[in-house]
């Protein structure tokens, strides 16, 4: 099961610096250690706001460290954030249950994405967040399996690039030919591969951890 919930921590780093620095902050994905540390992979967006600035924030917030950047663009910087203190973490650190992804939204909430192998797991969460003073609520969950990962769209397009021998090495077409054959721009073909091909190893990485 897919669920996306809006929860409003009574404590949020993520919240902190977006608000300071009035841009939002997307966390991709959040591991934590015995130790109680949690190592994210975050990318902040460069809205009105520095490179700089952004790194003052996370060495000036008290649950914050080690920032180490991995890739810079014009309108994002992502990297490495290490995490000393996450209310939530635990609750979110359960059996069968895996976080997809989160981001800030306005009024001091977060929005989580999350993979949940059943109904129960899902409740069991809410009701500890909850419990622990956040405010929870459900925005959609659907049923999901192997033969709805990806949409109509980007099946036929990945299922195209393969017959036509995209993925081989050496390739039997070119991008420009294959966005040809589909009546697509170039842009449209590669964005559409990018997330069609994150969307099958993610639901290949989490299947094999909830093993």
């Amino acid at each position: 099961m897919e669920a996306t919930i809006i929860v409003r921590p009574l404590e949020s780093w993520a919240i902190d610096i977006s608000k300071r620095l009035g841009t939002p902050i997307r966390i991709i994905e959040s591991a934590m250690g015995q130790d109680g540390v949690i190592s994210s992979i975050v990318e902040f967006r460069l809205d009105g706001t520095s490179k700089e600035e952004i790194l003052e924030e996370i060495t000036r917030h008290p649950d914050t460290s080690d920032f180490l950047i991995t890739r810079e663009t014009d309108d994002t910087i992502l990297g490495d954030l290490t995490v000393k203190k996450w209310m939530a973490g635990q609750a979110l650190q359960r059996k069968n249950c895996y976080v997809v992804g989160a981001r800030t939204m306005e009024q001091g909430a977060m929005e989580w994405r999350l993979l949940v192998t059943e109904e129960p797991t899902l409740r069991s969460l809410v009701q500890d967040l909850e419990e622990a003073g956040c405010k929870v609520s459900l925005r959609r969950k659907r049923q999901i399996n192997d033969f709805n990962i990806l949409t109509k769209r980007q099946e036929m397009v990945v299922e195209k690039a393969l017959e036509m021998g995209y993925f081989d090495y050496p390739r039997g077409v070119t991008g420009r030919e294959l966005a040809r054959r589909l009546d697509i721009s170039q842009s449209t073909l590669y964005e559409t591969l990018q997330n069609s091909q994150r969307k099958l190893v993610e639901a290949y990485l989490i299947r094999r951890r909830m093993k």
